[in-house]
């Protein structure tokens, strides 16, 4: 089933839009490419895939989004000039006509969502940080918590703030180590969650698996950056293969990619 001209990437899903893009540091490190493949958490159907493909640049990343038949959804482009944890970005959805752009600047975090027709802002917000607890934008989790490795397996919780534009303000998350709920003998697990506990009731956790030799994602369990069309998140289980994609995989067309965006065993040979 096709899903091209359901999905959208809502405003109010950019809270987790870090959370779907986290193996970015790892390909911008290698100068390769990874992607992830997003299943429904409860049907196992694959609904899209996630593509991240240096593009020669060490401070940038690209993400590509397709569906499942490999039409082109959204993209977007991460600059970590401004440091790991708090990467800019610019992210187009395609089906919504709708920009989004997120920078950390002189302390302020600006949010901003623009129609793709006219370049006209739709909504537009800057947060002042306070300095208390550190700021993480988008893929700067995956630095975030690499950085932190070893106490949070040592069972530290971990607090930041994370944009959230439906309410134009940073919001306070929490990570720590937790028991995985999926079939693995080596994942080092990690529930995410808000802060606030009467918000924590209201919303689902986020669960990471990741590789603890390598310190690497491997699995993303919970809402994702794409949504229905209603603006209404997937909840998805996304499962990253870390070995290089071919480099078509990443050419930005509405066509399908004329190569398998997962390598075989014997691509690596």
């Amino acid at each position: 089933m096709m899903i091209v001209k359901k999905l959208s990437i809502g405003w109010r899903l950019l809270l987790l839009v870090a959370l779907a893009a986290v193996p970015s540091a790892y390909a911008a490190e290698s100068g390769g490419r990874v992607v992830g493949e997003a299943y429904d958490l409860k049907s196992d159907e694959l609904l899209y895939r996630e593509i991240y493909c240096a593009n020669g640049n060490p401070d940038e990343m690209e993400v590509i989004y397709r569906d499942e038949a490999g039409g082109l959804i959204a993209r977007k482009l991460l600059d970590y000039g401004s440091g790991p944890t708090t990467p800019s970005f610019v992210q187009q959805n395609l089906y919504s006509s709708e920009i989004i752009e997120v920078e950390l600047q002189d302390g302020k975090v600006s949010m901003t969502v623009l129609d793709a027709i006219d370049s006209e802002p739709k909504k537009t917000s800057s947060t002042q940080t306070d300095g208390k607890l550190p700021v993480v934008i988008d893929a700067g989790f995956d630095e975030f918590v690499r950085n932190h490795w070893d106490s949070l397996v040592a069972g530290d919780k971990k607090r930041f703030l994370f944009p959230f534009a439906e309410r134009d303000s940073l919001v306070e998350l929490r990570i720590k180590p937790a028991a995985c709920n999926y079939a693995t003998e080596t994942d080092q697990c990690f529930r995410l969650e808000l802060s606030n506990w009467f918000v924590r009731m209201l919303v689902k956790p986020i669960e990471l698996g990741y590789d603890p030799e390598l310190r690497r994602l491997t699995r993303y369990r919970g809402l994702s950056n794409i949504g229905d069309g209603k603006g209404n998140g997937l909840v998805v289980d996304i499962r990253y293969d870390y070995r290089d994609v071919p480099a078509q995989a990443c050419s930005v067309s509405d066509q399908a990619p004329a190569v398998s965006l997962v390598p075989t065993d014997s691509d690596e040979s």
